[in-house]
Order: C-alpha cells, then sequence, then structure tokens
C-alpha cells in the first residue's frame, strides 16, 4: 500500500479571495497607469494647441490696435513732417506693439507704412508713402505715384485725403515650428492689421503734397511719440 503523500493546507476562503483582489487591484492600477501615460500626450498637445490659439488672437489684438491707434493719430495731423513727425508715428507704433516683436531699428521683423491716397482722374493714387522696419513686406495698398488699391473697392471723395495705415508682423507659435521641422514651411504667419482714415484736416487737399522735411514735430507735438 503506497503513503499517502501530504497535502498543501488549503488557506481559509476568505484569504484566498483577499489574495485574489490584491492581485486584480494591481493589474488595474498598471493598467491605469498605462492609460494615464498614452493619455499623457493628446492632453498635452491640446493644452499647447489652446496656448497658441489664445496668444496668436492677442498678438493679432495688438497689431490691429496698433494700425488703428496709428492711423487715428495720423487722421489728426494738419501738418505732417519728416523725420519730425514719421519718426514719432513709429515710435507710437513700437510702442503698442511693445514685447511681441520689432518694427523699428536694424534688427526689425516687422513693417508698418502709411500712406496718403487721393482722386486723380477718377481714380485712387497713391500720393505719398512712408515706411520703417523690415522691407520684407510689400504694402498692399500699392506705392508711391501708383494706383491705389483699397479694401471693399472704397473711393476716395474728390477733394479728400485719405490715410492707410499698415502694421506687419511675423508671429511665431507652436504649430508653425513643427510644420517647419517637418514639411519646410514658413516658421512664422505674418499678423497684419490695416486701417483708413479720411483726414480731419481743415485742408485736406494739401495732405496729398509729401511730408515737409523738418526734424521738428508737428502734429505730434511733445516729440514723445504720443499725441
Amino acid at each position: 500500500m503506497r503513503p499517502v503523500e501530504p497535502t498543501a493546507p488549503r488557506l481559509p476562503r476568505t484569504r484566498r479571495i483577499r489574495r485574489a483582489a490584491a492581485a486584480l487591484l494591481r493589474q488595474r492600477r498598471g493598467m491605469v497607469s498605462v492609460e494615464a501615460g498614452l493619455m499623457a500626450i493628446p492632453i498635452a498637445l491640446i493644452v499647447l494647441g489652446m496656448t497658441d490659439v489664445v496668444n496668436l488672437f492677442r498678438a493679432h489684438l495688438r497689431v490691429e490696435s496698433a494700425a488703428l491707434q496709428l492711423g487715428q493719430l495720423v487722421s489728426q495731423c494738419n501738418i505732417i513732417s519728416t523725420p519730425g513727425d514719421t519718426d514719432q508715428f513709429w515710435v507710437y507704433a513700437q510702442r503698442i506693439i511693445g514685447n511681441l516683436g520689432a518694427v523699428t531699428g536694424a534688427n526689425a521683423t516687422g513693417t508698418v507704412v502709411v500712406s496718403a491716397v487721393g482722386r486723380v482722374d477718377n481714380a485712387n493714387q497713391v500720393a505719398w508713402q512712408f515706411r520703417t522696419g523690415s522691407g520684407a513686406h510689400a504694402s498692399e495698398v500699392g506705392v508711391a505715384g501708383g494706383a491705389a488699391t483699397l479694401a471693399g473697392g472704397f473711393q476716395v471723395p474728390a477733394g479728400q485725403t485719405l490715410f492707410v495705415t499698415e502694421v506687419f508682423l511675423p508671429h511665431a507659435t507652436w504649430d508653425t515650428a513643427v510644420t517647419h521641422r517637418l514639411m519646410d514651411a514658413p516658421e512664422t504667419r505674418v499678423l497684419q492689421g490695416s486701417t483708413m482714415f479720411l483726414t480731419r484736416a481743415p485742408d485736406a487737399p494739401s495732405l496729398l503734397l509729401p511730408p515737409t522735411a523738418s526734424a521738428n514735430p508737428n502734429c505730434t507735438g511733445n516729440g514723445t511719440g504720443s499725441p
């Protein structure tokens, strides 16, 4: 007769259930960790994208504000001198742009353009144009002495002077940096603001003449770049 081998003592039922639950819990924790790791990347991309959208919106508002406020300032001038007033125009625009970028100086990447447009032979014409900053951005209005292209097909009334102010500023965002590395796309997008104001000067046609050559400011007054 063969001897009966001793068997391992069976654990109480409650202890077996606890061990199984603990093993299941460890497995579940591992799955949660994996799921969290997988979700971290798309969540981070969404956050970066939302941040970029907000920053881009704010930058665009500031560029448009620079064009608006400078355009209002220029339209109030009765006499414009250069460099007396024009230099102050650029200082004023840079003050509004702030640390968003440079529109003045040797290292400027942005551009500010002020054009005076009148009506000649029943057609819009650029009477004169002054600009500062980078030469990489061409005015969408035209060039001095040439035909003027105005938004909405606007026709300058006879005997009036229209001032068009344009601000261009390259702005880098997270998505442009990625597409630049992956597809050799432009590293920045150019933000643009443009405004049109009829002069408020009593002698409107006189503003179609090129600004007078003088280092003394006329319409900017205190020479601080403030209206």
